[in-house]
């Protein structure tokens, strides 16, 4: 039945559930809120902060609209910020090459730069290398192999 009820339209399905802004939040739990927007800055997943926080997805969602020029900035700050370390410990681990302290920059400006990877929505290089152990068999294999190859090199050595 979709004809007007009494003068007025049926609700729809957007109608009928009000649009949660997180403005109780606000005004029942202030601290929460601020560490919601904080962890939303830092680019905690969503499911992470419900759990942290002890809020709902909709209430983080609602959060994260309401706030989102803040949270831009204050992910740009950090940002800024990462960069910078990354590129301090960088220098460090120039000058230390060879020094005590090479191991703490390394893991510094490795930590600085995946968060700011993180951050800013990137994904970091990663290499992967596959080694492929040869089996007992083929170990032996190979050593026969390589005997059957050094006796016919010492039977040329003989004959010059």
């Amino acid at each position: 039945m979709t004809e007007p009820n009494n003068g007025k339209a049926l609700p729809t399905r957007q109608d009928a559930r009000p649009r949660y802004t997180g403005e109780l939040l606000v005004r029942t739990r202030p601290k929460v809120y601020r560490q919601t927007v904080h962890l939303l800055s830092e680019g905690v997943s969503a499911n992470q902060i419900c759990k942290l926080c002890h809020v709902t997805r909709e209430t983080v969602r609602a959060v994260e609209r309401r706030e989102a020029t803040e949270i831009s900035a204050r992910k740009k700050s950090i940002i800024g910020i990462l960069s910078n370390v990354a590129e301090l410990g960088a220098s460090r681990m120039e000058e230390t090459i060879g020094k005590a302290g090479l191991r703490d920059a390394t893991i510094g400006t490795g930590v600085a730069v995946d968060k700011m990877l993180a951050l800013t929505g990137q994904l970091p290089a990663i290499q992967i290398a596959n080694v492929f152990m040869p089996s007992e068999a083929e170990r032996a294999e190979r050593r026969a192999m390589h005997d059957k190859l050094d006796a016919i090199a010492r039977r040329l050595m003989e004959r010059e």
